[in-house]
Order: structure tokens, then C-alpha cells, then sequence
């Protein structure tokens, strides 16, 4: 999928703002709401969990959507432990002795957090790399699918209609402009006879 769309920088940073800030905002209200009562050990455990579930989010989201540094496969892993679907969604990712740059990195953790997306219910996303380089998302999990608007442009769809979804569906256009500023495309491996289709990255071409 070459992409010759046209990107509107400035409406994707500020969808990526909103849902960034919807995204913060739960935890930040959580501690808001029982900061008061933080002396009460009940509360303050809570407090701290919920302090170092915030911490992990940023971390995960600068790495996302900043400019980030060059990480390890391993670290990858480690920052998805942020991810707003953690509690139900599980990352499983290639034992591989890499470091992506920076641009690679935030790809891919874009990418994984669609594929979290696509398991409204929780489950498993299954993270592979093959010889050639390609590295494949596979969300499992019950009632999984792939959100329309990744699927709208993968076949071509205009990036204007995909930020028009707003916020809740921007990670898709997201990763799209990501691939494309790496050099990379974005496929769907159809006719495998699994329910949902993988979703394969590689070199555009």
C-alpha cells in the first residue's frame, strides 16, 4: 500500500491531544478523587497503584507519540505494560536481539496499541517478525476486530474521512502517517482461515 494521501498535521496532533488527555484523564481522576482520603493505608495503597499506573502510561505514550529514543524489543514489551487495555490484553513479543530507532519503535507501539484496540473483551496480541523482516500483529481474543477506520485505509481510504472519526479512532491514522514517514506499508494477510486477519508490516514497495 504506497500512501499518497494527503496528511493534515496539524488536525492528527490535535486529535492525538484529545485522546492522549481522555487517555491520562482516568487515572488523574482516580487520584483527584481519593487524594483526600490518601492518609487511610486502604486508600493510599490504592493511591500509589494507581500513581504507578499513570507513571507507566506516560512513559508508554511519550515512547508512542514523542519523539522517544531507540529501544530494544524487550523494552517494547516493557512500555506496553502501560497500555490503557493492560488489565485484559496481554503482549507477547519476539525474543529478538534488535534496537529500532526511535521512529521504528514508535511504529510499532502504535501499531500494538491498535491491535489492543481490536480485543474489545481482552485476549492476546501475538507480535512476530519472519526472516524477511515483516512483522506481524494478530489480535485473539473473543469478539476481536479490526477497527473499520484502520481497515478503510490499509484499502486505500482517504486519511481526511479517517480523522473525521475524531479521537477514538485516530490511532489509526496515526500509524498510518508513522509507516510512511519509516518507509513502511501496512497490509491485512487475508485467506488464512483465522477469524481476524493479521496485519503485516514491511517495507513499502
Amino acid at each position: 500500500m504506497k500512501d499518497t494521501r494527503m496528511l493534515q498535521p496539524h488536525r492528527l496532533a490535535e486529535l492525538m491531544a484529545a485522546r492522549i488527555f481522555h487517555d491520562l484523564g482516568s487515572p488523574m481522576a482516580s487520584i483527584t478523587a481519593i487524594l483526600p482520603q490518601a492518609t487511610d493505608p486502604a486508600a493510599h495503597a490504592i493511591l500509589m497503584e494507581t500513581a504507578a499506573e499513570l507513571r507507566a502510561r506516560m512513559k508508554l505514550f511519550s515512547a508512542a507519540f514523542g519523539s522517544g529514543d531507540d529501544l530494544a524489543w524487550h523494552e517494547l514489551g516493557t512500555l506496553l505494560q502501560g497500555a490503557p487495555m493492560a488489565h485484559r490484553v496481554r503482549f507477547e513479543m519476539p525474543q529478538l536481539n534488535e534496537t529500532l530507532t526511535a521512529g521504528r519503535a514508535r511504529l510499532m507501539l502504535s501499531i500494538a496499541l491498535l491491535a489492543a484496540e481490536a480485543l474489545p473483551r481482552g485476549g492476546v496480541v501475538r507480535i512476530t517478525q519472519d526472516a524477511a523482516g515483516w512483522v506481524t500483529f494478530l489480535p485473539e481474543g473473543r469478539d476481536a476486530a479490526w477497527s473499520p477506520t484502520l481497515a478503510e485505509l490499509v484499502a486505500g481510504g482517504e486519511i481526511e474521512e479517517a480523522l473525521a472519526a475524531g479521537p477514538r479512532r485516530v490511532l489509526a491514522p496515526w500509524a498510518i502517517a508513522q509507516a510512511e514517514a519509516e518507509g513502511m506499508e501496512l497490509s491485512f494477510a487475508l485467506g488464512m482461515g483465522i477469524s481476524v486477519a493479521p496485519l503485516r508490516l514491511g517495507p513499502a514497495g
